[in-house]
């Protein structure tokens, strides 16, 4: 079995102040509500599992994936999740974690659907996820993905953040 190494990305949220590139004018981050449930997860399920990078751990990634956002959309109050959409289609999204505590807040990362890559739409629902949860009061925020990766190599090392080797298996948490 290949060992899988891990980077743990952190962003100063005191310090926040994301700029990137306009998206096109079809295109629209907002936060989730009750009624994407169902959109995100599809979006999500999906865009993992058109990425190679995931294959090797697709069934256990689902599993928590799915109960992470059952704990998400039927907390009380705000949906910690953003979403992208094009017209009335979710075509993106990125569950959250706002409790201080956890080993990553960006707890599926920006996954956007494979035909809507490259657009700058993960970069927007980053940046809008890091907004959203120093908005909820946090002062640093987290983020876990596979060292190497095409998130690790373009996408976490915008907006101010620092990186270090993770040694521990990261574990999808809602909480």
């Amino acid at each position: 079995m290949k060992l899988v190494r891990w980077t743990r990305f952190s962003w100063d949220l005191t310090k926040l102040a994301p700029v990137y590139p306009a998206i096109d004018s079809h295109y629209r981050v907002r936060q989730a509500t009750l009624e994407d449930e169902k959109a995100v997860r599809n979006a999500i399920i999906s865009a993992f599992t058109l990425d190679s990078n995931w294959n090797y751990a697709l069934r256990e990634l689902r599993d928590q994936v799915e109960t992470s956002l059952t704990a998400i959309f039927h907390e009380r109050g705000s949906i910690p999740c953003m979403v992208v959409t094009n017209g009335n289609r979710v075509i993106g999204a990125s569950a959250l974690s706002v409790s201080r505590d956890v080993e990553s807040h960006l707890i599926t990362g920006p996954c956007i659907l494979i035909e809507y890559r490259n657009r700058g739409l993960a970069t927007a629902l980053l940046a809008e996820s890091l907004a959203y949860l120093r908005d909820a009061g946090l002062t640093t925020a987290h983020g876990l993905t596979k060292k190497d990766s095409p998130t690790a190599k373009f996408l976490y090392t915008k907006f101010g953040s620092t990186n270090s080797p993770y040694e521990d298996e990261p574990h999808l948490a809602a909480s």
